[in-house]
């Protein structure tokens, strides 16, 4: 999805724009939203990623609660099911690779200011790899309900994990090519009827879609469904989505150490946002990630794995609070 003015479909994305670019060849769509008055001169642009395969529209209810800390940029990462950001790998997403693309498009961009990256789940652990790759023109990092790597509970979870774990992960995205193109509308549909009616069936708490739908702006859930026909016609663009959840479980439970050793590198600050009702991430997890030294941690009463777009205004006061305590950059509203 593409709009001159997002604010055709709804008034609350008046100003947004889509923007298109290339990075190395690659065809490649963002939106953009300029700061308001009230952001400090010198801001940083804050660089939205999404999930793994996401694309920039993810972010439209949160982007305009961040423009009054600056510059606001969403990229569609590659090899979204319903972006604009062409798929350059051969054998299919990686975190990795994500976060080369990032680095990448950052370069692209041609800043004269610093970023703070921002992502979320999926794209929480690519945002925080990119952020290693380029950390002398990264302001900090913003990781929500991110997925990094887990507390292992004992010996045999772990040996667990580097067995039938592997052989999983190894054969799970040819499998899940097999059966999208078997099922790949059902799984779409079923995907669908979570979105309608995961918040009647449990208000308030996080349904079958990691959160509560009902909580998320109509315009925002519009989008999500539109991109769900266009999975529901083109199945085949969700196999994707299968190598990058490989990708991230890889990272979480299985090759740890490369992983950890990266968050541990880096020397920027970071701040960790995750919500009470989150049934994707682990508490203890995230907990024990952010006792290193530059994190901070804050919880979202009430909040599923939608925290951006379930609680948007509190995301935006979390990372305006921290930006003020981190850093020079602050809200001057």
């Amino acid at each position: 999805m593409r709009c001159d003015d997002w604010g055709v479909r709804s008034q609350q994305w008046a100003g947004l724009r889509s923007v298109s670019t290339s990075v190395c060849g690659v065809p490649v769509h963002y939106v953009l939203a300029e700061p308001t008055s009230a952001a400090a001169p010198a801001s940083p642009v804050h660089l939205l990623v999404p999930p793994m395969t996401g694309s920039a529209s993810m972010w439209l209810d949160l982007v305009p609660h961040l423009r009054r800390f600056g510059t606001v940029v969403a990229v569609d990462l590659p090899g979204t099911v319903t972006g604009h950001t062409g798929d350059p790998y051969r054998r299919g997403p990686s975190a990795h690779l994500d976060a080369l693309f990032v680095s990448a498009f950052v370069r692209r961009l041609r800043l004269d200011r610093p970023v703070v990256l921002h992502g979320w789940s999926t794209g929480g652990l690519v945002a925080a790899l990119a952020a290693g790759m380029m950390p002398e023109q990264t302001r900090g990092v913003v990781l929500v309900a991110p997925t990094l790597p887990w507390r292992r509970a004992s010996p045999v979870e772990a040996l667990g994990w580097q067995t039938m774990g592997r052989l999983a992960v190894a054969t799970g995205p040819p499998l899940a090519r097999i059966v999208l193109r078997l099922a790949g509308r059902r799984i779409v549909d079923a995907k669908r009827n979570a979105i309608l009616t995961g918040g009647a069936v449990s208000p308030g708490r996080a349904g079958p879609v990691g959160g509560d739908p009902s909580r998320v702006s109509r315009a925002q859930v519009d989008l999500w469904l539109e991109s769900l026909e266009v999975a529901r016609e083109h199945p085949e663009r969700l196999a994707g989505t299968a190598t990058a959840l490989a990708s991230a479980v890889r990272a979480m439970f299985i090759t740890q150490r490369p992983t950890t050793e990266a968050l541990d590198a880096l020397r920027m600050p970071v701040l960790v946002l995750r919500g009470t009702d989150d049934p994707l991430v682990d508490p203890a997890s995230l907990t024990e990630h952010a006792r290193r030294p530059g994190w901070t941690l804050r919880a979202v009463d009430g909040a599923g794995h939608l925290l951006p777009v379930e609680a948007p205004d509190l995301c935006a006061q979390a990372v305006g609070k921290w930006l003020a305590d981190t850093g020079p950059t602050a809200d001057k509203a």
